[in-house]
């Protein structure tokens, strides 16, 4: 709750109070406080994930390799049969 309304503040002194020369930097420093919470809540989904049963891990590579399987088979050439009489020549 604390950070919440500091950050208002700071956004209410950027609108109404901070001058040219001070918006830059202070647009800089927004930048990047939104890239580490960003960085932050994409540590936080990686446990999420790593958090699920193995299982669902093992059926997603079966299903992975069941879509490459599939994907080779139908491009694999069709041979054409040969009549008997080719083989008699």
């Amino acid at each position: 709750m604390f950070y919440l309304i500091v950050g208002i503040l700071i956004l209410l002194f950027y609108i109404f109070a901070a001058p040219p020369s001070i918006r830059g930097t202070l647009n800089v420093v927004t930048l990047v406080l939104i890239l580490v919470v960003l960085l932050i809540l994409l540590t936080l989904a990686a446990f999420k994930i790593f958090q699920l049963p193995s299982e669902l891990f093992v059926t997603i590579g079966m299903l992975t390799l069941a879509f490459f399987a599939l994907r080779d088979l139908s491009r694999m050439p069709v041979k054409k049969k040969r009549n008997k009489s080719d083989k008699s020549s």
